[in-house]
């Protein structure tokens, strides 16, 4: 049986995020193709991606591994984190408290404290986070389908909405009603033009650039913008984001970006943070996750790091590519790891090139 994705599984897609392996795969359809959610093919267009349990089931749907990521070869899951992971998704989706970790613990047959550890290792979150996670699925999608803000909190089976408000700004990056109406009330004028890296794509805000996108094709370019913005009125506009267009071309040209330039930085505080920090990396260096938590003042915040860079949709101006992993591994990279070492290489050879 196969299903669309969750906003959560398409994010994870559309950032290569590795913690998410095993979790689940997507096939696409336009190429019959079926993939780990780490690989580091070509992002989809989300009306074509099929989400599997399993290698067996995308085989069984007529679809075929890429010989890129080889999902074939992804080892099982532990059938007793399985268990765990099962249970919480039945409570969950019931709308019910979530399992305790010592309930988690007795059905997996598993001390408590080695469940967790064990658990978030395989799923990238702790069983907590990982209930939190699928819950907040849940108002995304009820909130876009149109519900009331209270309908929404309670489909989800959050038991009040103050909780909810309390913590809106971590979790959707505005209030609920915001997010409902998806950009409702806000005109974006947008340009696309091939640069040397790609189709890329430029929209601007009466605040100043709200994205600035790459990608492979002109529609696929189009969709991510709606995706970010659904109820927004896009207008493309060849004369809009010309000085984001000339930031772009002076960068990779290794000279500073014009310091008037404005930017129009939407998310919580802490991903503000983040994003300003990566803006402080110089051309040609790259900070790991952790050295950059360090920065910020949040040291133990590493994950919450990857995710924030994960989110930027201002890609090269807010230079999310400078960031690392803390093994020295290039991590994940919203529109291809590809494309992240050509602007890395590009960027270390002008370094060079100034040193000699």
């Amino acid at each position: 049986m196969t299903r669309i994705p969750t906003d959560t599984e398409f994010a994870a897609i559309r950032t290569n995020d590795r913690s998410a392996d095993g979790r689940f795969f997507y096939g696409v359809t336009s190429t019959r193709v079926f993939c780990r959610p780490s690989c580091i093919s070509r992002p989809p267009k989300r009306d074509n991606v099929r989400i599997f349990a399993d290698p067996a089931a995308a085989i069984e749907a007529g679809f075929r591994p890429c010989k890129r990521c080889r999902p074939e070869r992804v080892p099982a899951a532990d059938a007793r984190l399985e268990r765990a992971r099962e249970l919480i998704e039945e409570k969950v989706l019931a709308g019910e408290a979530a399992p305790s970790l010592a309930q988690l613990a007795d059905v997996a047959h598993m001390g408590a404290t080695h469940l967790q550890r064990r658990f978030a290792a395989a799923y990238g979150l702790s069983p907590r986070a990982y209930g939190e996670a699928m819950r907040l699925t849940m108002l995304k999608q009820e909130l876009r389908s149109g519900n009331g803000v209270s309908d929404a909190i309670y489909g989800a089976g959050f038991g009040a909405t103050s909780r909810v408000y309390e913590k809106a700004g971590r979790w959707l990056g505005m209030t609920p009603a915001d997010y409902r109406r998806g950009g409702r009330g806000l005109t974006l004028r947008y340009a696309i033009r091939r640069t040397p890296i790609g189709w890329t794509l430029v929209a601007e805000s009466p605040r100043g650039v709200a994205a600035l996108l790459f990608g492979d094709g002109k529609s696929a370019l189009v969709d991510e913008l709606r995706a970010e913005f659904p109820a927004a009125e896009l207008q493309q506009d060849e004369a809009a984001g010309g000085q984001a267009f000339a930031a772009l071309d002076a960068t990779l040209q290794g000279r500073p970006i014009p310091r008037d330039l404005r930017l129009d930085l939407r998310g919580t505080p802490f991903q503000i943070r983040v994003w300003t920090a990566l803006q402080a990396i110089p051309p040609g260096e790259t900070r790991s996750y952790a050295e950059i938590a360090q920065a910020i003042g949040l040291p133990k915040a590493v994950r919450a790091v990857g995710s924030a860079c994960a989110s930027n949709i201002i890609g090269v101006l807010v230079p999310c590519h400078r960031a690392k992993r803390s093994d020295g591994g290039l991590g994940g990279y919203r529109w291809g790891l590809p494309r992240k070492e050509k602007l890395l290489a590009k960027e270390s050879a002008r370094l060079d090139s100034a040193a000699e």
